[in-house]
């Protein structure tokens, strides 16, 4: 089962009466197939934290503007190939699943991730192919790829998908577009079902073997790695439109908008949602291994000092 693709090609144009089947079944599902896209910010300084920066103060309106337009794109672009590596997972789990009621409830997961992402799409336009897959979804595509049963459970279904009620929930009340907030709105409930399945499906089953935990420790530091570093899309696009920045500028980014409290925060989440379905002695392992510990503003600084295009190259820190 490891030998199949997560993320999939779009069908050729030429194709036309496979396409038009897709459009019919949609609609047989209840789908409109409305075009939604604007061109203007969908989530607002605030939503980034960006308000705080004395650097995001001293920018221009328009170049504001650029950036928040290129946050939202990053957003979608994300949300987009995460509910495509949800197709994937619910495929692989109807395949493997144990008893006829989870096939089931499988096969009604797969119809609603694919609502989902055409829902998206909706609201935005997408680059795709292989170089095109965010980081954070590609991880989420080699879960699905290589881990085990119980893993699929713990890290997509009580992990990530309890990290995504948070998360949209998030991205549908700070919305400026309308048809954003009402699409985010639609899949968050979907997700509150697909994640409670996960901690039942998971607490049912046999307590993980050594091998099972190890393996699920290896994708939690990746994942953890991920939140630890702290804002790198934002850093990423605000010190792209800034002149020759240094790691003073960064670490002064971090301090004004709470770089570190904010990460700390999500770390937390993370460990709630483990704490839900886990023993008390491998709850212990990760706090010993210090998994869910952030860094200090000074880790963070030169992280992605050294890590965010154009800044490093410039600047090396001696």
């Amino acid at each position: 089962m490891k030998n199949f693709d997560v993320f999939l090609s779009e069908a050729p144009s030429h194709r036309p009466e496979f396409l038009n089947l897709i459009e019919q079944t949609g609609k047989v599902h209840g789908e409109l197939r409305e075009q939604l896209k604007s061109e203007s910010p969908i989530w607002d300084e605030k939503f980034f934290l960006l308000d705080k920066s004395s650097i995001w103060k001293s920018i221009d309106h328009r170049t504001k503007e650029s950036i928040l337009i290129s946050l939202g794109k990053k957003i979608l672009q994300e949300a987009y190939y995460i509910e495509s590596a949800g197709m994937a997972y619910s495929g692989k789990m109807i395949l493997t699943s144990r008893t006829k009621e989870e096939r089931q409830f499988y096969c009604f997961v797969a119809e609603e991730e694919a609502r989902h992402l055409r829902l998206l799409e909706t609201i935005g336009e997408f680059k795709t192919g292989p170089l095109e897959v965010p980081s954070f979804a590609s991880l989420i595509g080699e879960i699905i790829q290589e881990s085990s049963r119980k893993c699929h459970f713990l890290l997509i279904q009580v992990l990530l998908e309890g990290w995504g009620l948070d998360y949209y929930k998030d991205l549908s009340q700070s919305a400026l577009n309308e048809n954003v907030s009402k699409a985010f709105k639609q899949i968050l409930k979907d997700e509150i079902r697909h994640h409670s399945a996960g901690v039942i499906l998971f607490s049912e089953s046999s307590q993980m073997s050594e091998v099972e935990f190890m393996e699920f420790l290896k994708f939690l530091e990746r994942i953890s790695v991920m939140v630890k570093i702290g804002p790198y899309s934002v850093c990423e696009e605000l010190f792209s439109h800034i002149p020759n920045p240094d790691l003073k500028m960064v670490r002064e980014f971090l301090f004004e908008t709470g770089a570190v409290t904010q990460t700390e925060k999500k770390l937390n989440l993370i460990q709630d949602l483990l704490g839900k379905v886990l023993s008390e002695e491998e709850m212990e392992i990760i706090a010993l291994k210090k998994i869910l510990e952030p860094m200090d503003i000074d880790s963070m600084a030169d992280f992605l000092y050294q890590s965010i295009p154009g800044t490093y190259l410039h600047h090396p820190i001696h």
